[in-house]
């Protein structure tokens, strides 16, 4: 019988909050058991820096540019291939608890046997949310108090199913730690706001050579006042939410113990993009690539060993991560897929796809008064498309200017060097790389079909 699958998917969460990936305090001690136990890839990356687009990509191997989702909620058609009935086809019972944000239509009883698939969004109702970068503790009766409540019925799933005679899949697909910050105690108090530093390219005001969706977004929530006490405390808070979900691991590993389920069971951990958190001086995010955004946490618990324990270090795409658990289970992935298994020998990814945005038009000034506090129009307007290479990201904007960055020389990509004259020779060569890969619908072009004649 095929092994069971456990996903466990944080929205929202920077790859550089976890104490496995470098985190100095954060104590994510579940996370860093499973990546011991497993293997963590130090360098994964979305395949768009927003929910519903990354998510598409992820269950269907293809990029934005092909699969045609690029904004938030559901849009995307059933009956089109996807893993989910992959699964169903080969006879696994498939629940979910927490947000689908991918399928239009109700997914109960069709992509998943049973469920509940809820998305609280923003929590735009919350009293004590006026401002982007607020943070609050949460009542543990408060109905946007999701995380524990949706593990216990993925954990009474997990019980029912375990022993049958079909194979079981669960994804958990939390809000936390995705804004608005919010989380209940003890994690709203776990961690003291003095204890965060500033981002190295923290910054109040528009620099030379700054997008203008970020600049807009700055303006746009009012983040250009934004006090950095309230940010401190945010980045307590997200921290909170993330040790809120870490317990959840704990769980999750403790009842298949229990029930003598893990050596049967692939998990998988991942997030659907990152976090800005006070990057550029700004929270939430836009369709723009920057390292907060894009480069996510990616843990795999193979019990087959056929992926190599330990740390992974070469670039990996998210849809690989999907691509990986199929394969795993013997299974084919969904028709049309560029996603790649990380469990064969395949040579490493010599460069990593993105794109985000809606296709229309982008503020080009800020709206005068517009004030939003989280990537509502008009924010998400605008395409743009991404190419990132182990030393340089370039980036392309329909209606901006375009960036490049020196990723070994400035990681924090503060320093946009696309019209620098002594970089003309390498901006042409990704250029015409980012181009080939556009024209591919974000496939490598070295990867297409071959077919006799």
């Amino acid at each position: 019988m095929h092994p069971n699958i456990v996903i466990i998917n944080p929205d929202q969460m920077r790859w550089d909050y976890a104490s496995c990936y470098g985190h100095p305090f954060i104590n994510t001690k579940n996370l860093d058991r499973l990546a011991a136990m497993g293997t963590r890839f130090e360098r994964a990356f979305a395949a768009s820096p927003m929910c519903g687009p990354s998510r598409t990509s992820f269950l269907t191997g293809l990029y934005p540019i092909e699969h045609g989702i690029r904004q938030y909620g559901g849009t995307y058609n059933q009956a089109k291939p996807n893993a989910l009935r992959v699964l169903g086809d080969a006879g696994y019972v498939r629940g979910i608890w927490g947000k689908d944000h991918c399928f239009k239509g109700n997914v109960i009883g069709s992509l998943y046997d049973e469920g509940e698939d809820i998305c609280i969004g923003l929590m735009a109702g919350h009293p004590e949310y006026i401002n982007a970068w607020d943070s609050t503790s949460l009542d543990v009766d408060s109905e946007w108090n999701l995380t524990k409540r949706l593990t216990d019925a993925g954990l009474d799933f997990i019980r029912r199913q375990a022993g049958g005679d079909r194979p079981f899949f669960l994804t958990l697909n939390y809000q936390d730690p995705h804004p608005f910050f919010a989380c209940p105690e003890p994690y709203s108090s776990l961690f003291d706001p003095a204890q965060f530093m500033l981002a190295p390219n923290y910054r109040r005001a528009t620099v030379k050579g700054e997008i203008k969706r970020l600049t807009n977004w700055r303006i746009h929530s009012n983040e250009i006042n934004m006090p950095e006490d309230a940010l401190k405390r945010a980045m307590a808070i997200y921290a909170g939410q993330i040790r809120y979900v870490d317990d959840q691991v704990g769980r999750i590993l403790e009842t298949l113990e229990a029930l003598d389920q893990l050596e049967n069971t692939i998990i998988l951990f991942w997030s659907d993009h990152g976090e800005f958190l006070g990057d550029f001086g700004v929270t939430h995010k836009i369709p723009a690539f920057y390292e907060c955004l894009m480069r996510v946490p990616m843990v795999l618990w193979d019990p087959t060993g056929k992926v190599s324990r330990g740390v992974h270090g070469n670039m990996v795409e998210l849809m690989d991560g999907m691509a990986t658990v199929l394969d795993l289970c013997g299974l084919q992935q969904p028709k049309g897929s560029h996603a790649r298994s990380l469990a064969d020998a395949s040579p490493p990814r010599r460069d990593i796809y993105a794109d985000a945005g809606m296709m229309v038009h982008q503020p080009l000034d800020p709206i005068p008064g517009l004030r939003i506090k989280g990537a509502h129009p008009p924010t998400p307007f605008g395409p743009g498309a991404m190419l990132r290479t182990e030393d340089w990201k370039l980036c392309l904007y329909a209606e901006d200017q375009g960036e490049l960055f020196d990723l070994r020389a400035d990681p924090a990509e503060t320093n946009n060097r696309f019209n620098d004259p002594e970089l003309t020779e390498i901006k042409a060569n990704l250029m015409q790389r980012l181009s080939q890969r556009m024209m591919c619908y974000g496939q490598m072009p070295e990867e297409l079909p071959v077919r006799q004649l």
